[in-house]
């Protein structure tokens, strides 16, 4: 029963990459799109100038996107070999069907260098409009989710697949050593945003085309969690006990019901009830673009119906942003503590504790907190907590290779420090080949992706409003050896056309 669940939980994984949806933050097969219409917005508000629309919205549209170096998918043959009734006969049951095992879920040494992401992203209704030639305006909602893991040791893995383990019930069988030589970082966060974007063309003349863009955004906080170390040293022996050598831990939580808040919104698809907004901040994206080569807006409407392909030649287009500036305020509704210890201390994994973390985060991190306060050195932190958003730069480049084909670049490089509190999107260099006609639009991403640990290889389609990709659907079919799922999908439309003069 055991092999049957896990085989069900990768397929549901894989199952979840092909059909469902992925990157949680980038969409990066759409970015540079020329029908990306209101999509702009989340990579560069400046570059709203120069869809293909006269009126776009999003209807809705979902990421998902999970990472690790610490536990991959490695098999004996492809998920393509899979998928086309190509696998060697010898990893074939008596029926025929592929014979999944439990030792196709391997992990690997990481030393104290662990660390795993997940993101999820959901784009809620957006509008955008021009006004005139030279102006655009949008509003869009957005949330995101993201729990994030850096500088996990092997052997505090180790310890926590036993300990999750029913049958391991030995009193001094297995060593949990966990001595951070990097901070260690255990975040979760979740956040809904509201924006109004605002985009005009500067210079709009034949062969040149200069815009600048600015987004605001009302942000609304629905949960924090974040263990924060700058060192320490672990040791247990079983499952009844941890003893704590020497430690240095800032710990922030806020209510018990963080995790259920990080699929807030994703899954029911509006915004939250006041109730449930714990902190709020303001954000803002600024951006430009700059277009070299034929074809500004008045050839668009004066000489083509906006929408034809054609009418977007220009021969180069490059853009700069600074995206997710700003934080989220926790006014008393955020728990901060320090706590500290030079001498060693036991910490006991007994029922209680488990019953603490059983009622909900809040119940487990403050039971943590009395433990603090009864045997280490304690301090209580502020009541006001600002969480960081994932501030990144973003610098794009777009080329028109001949009619309907481009090549394009994306390089996004986070600002946010692992060790700060709060929201981080990690860095990426991606190239993107695509073939872009109104109706079919075909893209393979290409690149490096988590902090620049992975290479990926993507696609990305859309056929009229549709539109499905990913970063690493394509290595994940040709590879045997898969440590994420990646993928987006979305229904987006234009509203009106603009007619010849």
């Amino acid at each position: 029963m055991h092999m049957k669940r896990t085989f069900q939980v990768v397929c549901f994984a894989f199952l979840g990459m092909v059909f469902q949806s992925a990157k949680a933050q980038s969409f990066s097969g759409l970015q540079n799109s020329n029908f990306a219409g209101v999509h702009s917005v989340y990579s560069n508000p400046a570059l709203l100038t120069s869809m293909a629309y006269k009126r776009h919205a999003n209807i809705t549209s979902m990421g998902f996107d999970v990472n690790t170096n610490l536990v991959s998918l490695t098999a004996p043959f492809t998920l393509w070999q899979a998928i086309t009734g190509n696998v060697p006969a010898a990893y074939l049951n008596n029926k025929g069907k592929v014979q999944w095992s439990n030792d196709y879920l391997q992990s690997y040494p990481v030393g104290t260098q662990g660390w795993a992401q997940m993101g999820v992203e959901w784009r809620g209704p957006a509008y955008a409009k021009r006004i005139g030639q030279r102006t655009v305006w949008a509003t869009h909602v957005r949330t995101r989710a993201n729990v994030s893991m850096k500088n996990v040791s092997d052997a505090t893995l180790a310890y926590a697949r036993e300990f999750l383990d029913s049958g391991f019930k030995q009193a001094g069988g297995l060593q949990l050593l966990q001595t951070a030589t990097s901070p260690l970082s255990l975040q979760a966060n979740a956040y809904q945003e509201i924006g109004a974007s605002l985009a005009y063309a500067i210079v709009d003349a034949k062969k040149l085309k200069v815009s600048a863009g600015v987004t605001a955004k009302y942000l609304m906080g629905l949960g924090h969690a974040s263990v924060l170390s700058e060192g320490m040293q672990l040791q247990a022996y079983g499952r009844d006990s941890i003893v704590i050598n020497h430690s240095m831990f800032d710990i922030a939580y806020s209510d018990s019901k963080l995790f259920q808040r990080l699929m807030q919104g994703v899954i029911t698809g509006g915004l939250p009830s006041l109730s449930e907004i714990m902190g709020n901040g303001f954000g803002m994206d600024l951006g430009v673009s700059v277009e070299g080569g034929k074809g500004g807006s008045v050839v668009q409407f004066k000489e083509r119906w906006l929408g034809d392909p054609t009418v977007r030649n220009y021969q180069w287009r490059l853009a700069a942003s600074l995206m997710d500036w700003g934080h989220v305020s926790y006014k008393n509704r955020l728990n901060t503590f320090h706590m500290s210890n030079a001498n060693p201390v036991t910490l006991k994994m007994d029922s209680a504790l488990m019953s603490a973390f059983a009622q909900g985060s809040t119940e487990g991190f403050a039971y943590l907190e009395q433990f603090a306060r009864d045997n280490m050195n304690y301090s209580q932190g502020a009541r006001t907590q600002r969480i960081a958003m994932p501030t990144q730069l973003l610098l794009q480049g777009d080329f028109r290779l001949m009619s309907r084909v481009y090549a394009s670049f994306v390089w996004q490089q986070s600002l946010v420090s692992a060790q700060t509190m709060g929201f981080r999107q990690p860095s990426s260099l991606l190239v993107t080949p695509r073939i872009e006609m109104k109706w079919l639009e075909v893209a393979m991403p290409v690149g490096l992706t988590q902090d620049y640990r992975k290479g990926n290889i993507g696609a990305y389609v859309r056929v009229g409003p549709l539109f499905v990709g990913s970063d690493n659907f394509v290595s994940n079919l040709m590879l045997n050896n898969i440590k994420g799922v990646n993928m987006y999908l979305g229904l987006s439309t234009s509203i009106g056309k603009f007619k010849k003069h």
